[in-house]
Formats: C-alpha cells, structure tokens, sequence
C-alpha cells in the first residue's frame, strides 16, 4: 500500500505547478529576496561588496502517509561584486535541482552595468551566459506499461542558458525583471520517441520596500511574481505569486510569513487555482557581514497529506575590504 501511495505523490508532483516533462520550471525560493541572483543578473554587485550566499531547500519532507518520492531538493551558490569601476560587476551563480527522476545543474557567469538616476537610486542591467547539464534517469521509473517509450531511455543533456535582467534599487526599495533563460532547448534523447519534453522560458517580477516605522523597526513588504511562458499544456499552472510581509528589527532579525499561490487559464470552465503555501521565514544577521536564515513552508494542497512541509536554509558573507560599504544598512 505504501509503494501506491509513494507512486500517486510522484504522479502528483509531475503534474503539478512545480514542473511537468512537458513545461520545465526553474528552481522556487521561499527566501527570494535574499537568493537573486540565480533569477536576475541585473542584481549582481547590488551588494556593493563581494557578497556570497550558499542555500538548501528541501520540499515536501518527511514520510507523513509514505511521504513523497522524489521531492524536490534544491542547492544554490553564488557569488557576486562590483569591480574598480563601479559601473561594471561580476558574478557566478550554480543551482543543483532535483525532482523525481531529474536532476538540473545550472553554471551561469553573470554582467552588469549600473548608471547613477539619483541619490541612492541605481539602475543595472544584467546579462548571465552558461550551460544546463539535464538528467532523466527514465528507466530507473517504475511502471504500469514497461514498454511505455518516454521512458523507454535515459537521458542526459548539456544545453546553452542566456538570460537578461534589469534591477532598480535604492536602500529602501527595490523592482526587478528578468528572464533567467531565454533559450529553447529539447531535453528529450536523441532519436526518441513518444516524448515532447522542452525547456520553457521563465519570466520573474519582483520588488519590495522597507519602511520605517519607529527607531529599530521596519516594516519590510516583498512581492515575486513568476509566469511560466510558454505553458500550453492542461496539466501546468503558468503564474506563481508570493507575497511576503516582516518586521527588521534592530536590524539584526527579521521575522516574517509569506503566502504563495498559482492561477491559470480556465480549462473547460474550472478557474485554475492553486494555493501553494504558507511560510515562516526568521533571518538573523549575528554580525553586519552574516546572514543566517531559515524558512519553513506549510503546504497547502493536497499533497499535504504526505508530507510534513519544506524548510529552506541559507547562508549568506559579505567581504568588506571598504569600512565606508558597510555603514548603510542593506536590507535587501
């Protein structure tokens, strides 16, 4: 009874919001506003120091009901400064996704340029270039029909990733755009049947502010809006929305909740509509330079019968070589 249920959760993990063989989705953060960079280019050197930031999420954990077989587990890195010239910064970033049979490793370098538009206002413009190694372990799957021919191989491939951005900020405020990947790509194996698998370009919004409210608090509201481009098919939910409200105290903590949710297109009458999750995120800065957060996700849809919610934990370091980059707060 326990291998039905585990094969019905991985059933429901593919068709859901999350990613289908048919329409790939990035890599999701419940601590957004503190992992940028793997989501928009335009956001390197925004620290205004060489800033690094190591996260691990693990989604859908634990073994309520069988738990849920292949959820997914998420490793991101990135690195990121501005140079002597401070108009112009580098960076790198690398996620390792897991979902199910699939396994995504992304290497990107990324550019910026950023222009002065006013006191404390800057404008970047990014660029990341680099590749995604794809994986499908297909016959490690465990089905109904053996000869089923989308399962028929493994696959692996190393596919180009070119993605663009841009990035407003300011202290108190920030609005970003981008797309991570603009290139199109098949993630089937050559010469295979009986399988459409493509990439699908990904569109990320976000922005957020902090607002003073008194001598040691601020009141700091962040949105993130996700579109999944090209999404045609009846089992994909194509918008992502998070919606995130904390309090920065002192700042040296932040306490906050988030609330995530999907919507769609009507198919055959019935409003696609999805709500995702509710989370709580708690980061602590011990020292200006260190940043230690974690988050945990209360599912919300029926998966969460098999599991016992996501934690997401994220480490972050800026170097400060210049004493006079750090006398400002940067709270985002």
């Amino acid at each position: 009874m326990r291998q039905i249920i585990k094969g019905l959760a991985v059933i429901a993990i593919l068709l859901s919001g999350i990613g289908s063989l048919r329409a790939q989705q990035d890599a999701q953060y419940t601590q957004f506003m503190y992992n940028k960079l793997p989501q928009n280019a335009a956001y390197t050197g925004a620290r205004e120091v060489l800033s690094l930031r190591l996260l691990y999420r693990d989604q859908w954990s634990g073994n309520k009901q069988g738990g849920i077989a292949g959820a997914p587990k998420t490793t991101s890195f990135s690195i990121h400064s501005p140079l002597k010239n401070e108009h112009f910064a580098l960076g790198f970033w690398f996620v390792n996704d897991r979902l199910g049979l699939e396994h995504k490793n992304e290497f990107n370098a990324t550019y910026a340029y950023r222009v002065n538009l006013g006191k404390n206002v800057k404008l970047s413009l990014g660029l990341n270039t680099g590749l995604l190694w794809y994986k499908l372990n297909a016959r490690d799957a465990q089905l109904s029909d053996p000869n089923d021919p989308a399962f028929s191989q493994n696959v692996s491939r190393v596919l180009p990733d070119v993605g663009a951005g841009l990035y407003l900020y300011h202290p108190n405020f920030y609005f970003g755009a981008s797309v991570p990947n603009f290139i199109k790509g098949d993630l089937t194996a050559k010469g295979q049947s009986g399988s459409s698998a493509k990439r699908t370009a990904h569109m990320v919004l976000m922005a957020g502010g902090a607002i003073p409210a008194g001598k040691v608090l601020y009141i700091r509201p962040q949105i993130q809006y996700r579109y999944l481009a090209t999404s045609k098919s009846n089992n994909t939910i194509p918008h992502t929305l998070d919606f995130n409200l904390s309090l920065l105290i002192y700042n040296r903590v932040n306490i906050g909740g988030q609330y995530r949710t999907s919507f769609g297109n009507k198919n055959e009458g019935v409003k696609l509509t999805n709500p995702d999750s509710f989370a709580f995120l708690l980061e602590v800065w011990p020292m200006k330079q260190l940043l230690i957060g974690y988050s945990y996700d209360y599912t919300l849809t029926k998966l969460a019968g098999y599991n016992r919610g996501s934690h997401e934990i994220i480490l972050g370091y800026d170097f400060a070589f210049e004493k006079k980059r750090v006398i400002t707060p940067r709270y985002f």
